[in-house]
């Protein structure tokens, strides 16, 4: 993190990025991530235990790039207004998994968005506006998330 460029980024990144709670400041640039691992601008490769939704497969799966290529060439978005064959087999195979009375999905863009989405449900079904949650557990950023995730560092949007 001592390189020249790697402080040159850094130094731009901060000057155009707001500023978060949970990843600011930014700690080294990347330029590569194969598998299991991330690598930054000096060469240096590091076993990425971050988080962000990549571990199961890792970063550039031959099987995952192949199918995001093969899907974006064919039909990149879909609104929900509409409905496809890929949307339609990934909720059943879901539901095949689930079982039970868990016989519906609801796709969302994002862990954040999903809580959100996940509050509102159980808000509309249970008619109950109150929710049990662990202090200073992380559920996502939005202000939904925020709110039953209590984690210190957000405090200040309370004025706590």
């Amino acid at each position: 993190m001592d390189d020249a460029r790697t402080q040159a980024l850094l130094r731009r990144d901060s000057e155009v990025f707001l500023h978060q709670a949970m990843s600011t400041p930014c700690l080294d640039t990347l330029e590569a991530a194969e598998g299991i691992y991330i690598q930054d601008a000096t060469g240096k490769k590091y076993m990425d235990f971050h988080g962000n939704n990549i571990h199961q497969l890792g970063y550039g799966h031959p099987h995952v790039i192949k199918r995001v290529q093969e899907q974006i060439a064919k039909l990149p978005f879909s609104p929900r207004r509409f409905t496809n064959e890929t949307a339609i087999e990934c909720a059943e195979k879901l539901t095949e998994i689930c079982g039970g009375e868990l016989n519906r999905v609801l796709f969302a863009p994002g862990g954040t968005s999903a809580v959100g989405m996940a509050l509102k449900l159980a808000r509309h079904i249970t008619g109950n506006y109150k929710v049990v949650s662990l202090w200073d557990s992380f559920h996502g950023a939005s202000l939904d998330a925020i709110s039953v995730g209590a984690k210190r560092v957000f405090a200040k949007v309370w004025g706590r």
